[in-house]
């Protein structure tokens, strides 16, 4: 059993390294690993000690950079790790392994393993980078292994891991293998790894044991402690910062990170074991209605009751699919009109817009909710409170811009269009309507209260984000890569990163709104540019 779940996370993970999210979130890795150590005068931070900045010994730089890790892969690393199970399904391997002795919890062990090891070479290479950091800097030409990678083995990996479990929870839980999942975990991010540090739950970071431990060497140094503060996060700090020397933390100080650590590592593992109550049948689906039970076994993971990949008089879905072209709706091209002509044509416009919010029945009455609130709230400052959180309303429309889901032969439909860029800019304007419908009473407050800059900023920023899912899209075919992007982009514009603030929430400043506008039409030419270059070489 062992071997076969460890030859099935090898294999599992070489196929995802060789995927271009894989080398994205790699380098966004290690561009953190720089941003939370910087080799210059830098003014982020991903480690904040009130006015204060460590030299670079190996146990600062080593607990810095685990803890930019251990936020920026807890996060962005989820969506890599997630939606394994749902690609044997559709690529196969999933009917493969099921005509062998695998069992569920064994399959699904051995996709645990492989989250594991995604998320370990990443540190590899994060702690790598820490070690050259420390010796191009030159604060201490000492190198002490076991305080550099003591922080990453304490903190780091065991959040990876649980991050690791409840990935493949999600790709069995009915409802949570799409862009809901990837909204609950947005929350469950927002609340377990970043409101954990002003509250009093659990200590995901171990910043317990770090601040005791700088406060003590602080305090031996004859400095005041009562006034000095922590956090985790990118943020840009413009004073100018003083010094001080932490030799990071030692194996003596390890029991309380390593209780906590074992503690995610069991809940690990059972939160990853706990989704074979909801694993599916992974030819199930695609056995014909009413297709005899002959051919039945029930070996391999998940499989009582179904039919075997290779038994002769039960056609599946997916075969049938391979004979007569994808699957999804049947085409009566007697029924199938020339759209209008024009720039871009409301029917085109109107279609887009349904295929967008098709199966969300009720979004529209959230947009109502939002609109109350957002009428019934006073601006305060250079913004509306309510606008952040307009703003993730429509994130699961938005990552279906730019590709099909389950479209089917949605592209044959399509190629009567008279154009593919009069295609592209009806499903630019249709993610744009939804955009503006959570932003309009809020930008309307702000104009009626004055704040004719901050009511700008929500226009442009409602502009800027459907074209950057619309971007995203195109470049993948899916919606993972904008699943991935903003959420990182929203959490930098409610913490206030000036560069990042694409609804100006934080005043003067943020970028001004023509730039935002003009970054958007920039990401949307090169969304459309795109998909006309891609029409013309079929």
């Amino acid at each position: 059993m062992v071997t076969r779940i460890g030859a099935l996370a090898l294999a599992d993970f070489r196929e995802r390294r060789r995927r271009p999210g894989y080398l994205v979130v790699l380098l966004g890795t290690l561009a953190l690993g720089l941003l939370a150590a910087p080799l210059g005068d830098s003014r982020w931070e991903v480690f904040q000690v009130t006015d204060l900045r460590g030299r670079y010994t190996s146990g600062y730089v080593g607990t810095v950079t685990a803890l930019g890790g251990a936020v920026w892969l807890s996060l962005v690393g989820f969506a890599i790790a997630r939606g394994a199970i749902g690609r044997d399904e559709q690529s196969g391997v999933g009917r493969l392994l099921a005509a062998t002795p695998l069992s569920r919890i064994g399959y699904l062990a051995g996709k645990f393993v492989s989250n594991l090891l995604l998320f370990g070479s990443m540190l590899l290479a994060l702690a790598g980078t820490a070690l050259a950091v420390q010796l191009i800097k030159g604060d201490s030409d000492q190198v002490d292994v076991v305080r550099l990678l003591l922080p990453y083995v304490l903190i780091t990996l065991p959040l990876l891991a649980a991050v690791a479990g409840c990935a493949v929870l999600f790709d069995t839980v009915p409802g949570l293998r799409g862009g809901l999942g990837a909204a609950v975990w947005l929350a469950v991010w927002l609340v377990c790894v970043v409101g954990a540090q002003a509250g009093g739950g659990p200590d995901l970071l171990g910043m317990r044991r770090i601040t005791t431990s700088i406060r003590e060497v602080l305090a031996a140094g004859g400095r005041p402690v009562d006034g000095v503060e922590f956090g985790v996060g990118l943020t840009a700090d413009d004073r100018v910062l003083g010094t001080f020397d932490w030799p990071g933390l030692g194996p003596g100080e390890a029991l309380g990170p390593a209780a906590t650590g074992v503690l995610l590592a069991g809940a690990a593992v059972g939160t990853a074991l706990l989704g074979a109550l909801w694993l599916r049948s992974f030819d199930g689906p695609h056995v014909r209605p009413g297709a005899g039970s002959a051919g039945r076994t029930s070996a391999g993971a998940g499989s009582e009751g179904r039919t075997s990949a290779g038994a002769p008089g039960a056609p599946t879905g997916g075969a049938a699919a391979s004979s007569a072209g994808p699957a999804g709706f049947a085409l009566d091209l007697t029924r199938l009109t020339v759209p209008r002509q024009g720039p871009i044509g409301f029917d085109a416009l109107l279609g887009e817009l349904r295929v967008l919010v098709r199966g969300q029945r009720l979004w529209w009455a959230g947009v109502a909710v939002l609109a109350m609130v957002a009428a019934a709230v006073t601006p305060d400052g250079p913004s509306h409170p309510a606008l952040p959180f307009a703003m993730l309303w429509p994130m699961l429309l938005w990552s279906r811009m730019g590709h099909r889901v389950d479209g089917g032969s949605i592209d044959q439909l399509l190629a009567s269009c008279p154009s593919p860029l009069r295609r592209g800019l009806a499903g630019l304007l249709a993610g744009i309507v939804p955009a503006l419908a959570v932003v309009a009473v809020p930008a309307l407050r702000l104009a009626g209260a004055g704040q004719s800059r901050a009511a700008a900023g929500a226009i442009a920023g409602a502009l800027l984000v459907p074209a950057l899912a619309l971007l995203c899209g195109s470049l993948t075919h899916g919606p993972r890569l904008f699943q991935t992007v903003y959420p990182m982009l929203w959490y930098g514009m409610v913490t206030h990163v000036s560069g990042l603030d694409f609804l100006g929430v934080s005043g003067d400043r943020a970028p001004a709104p023509p730039a935002v506008a003009g970054l958007a039409a920039a990401l949307a030419a090169a969304a459309l540019a795109l998909d006309a270059i891609r029409h013309a070489a079929r």
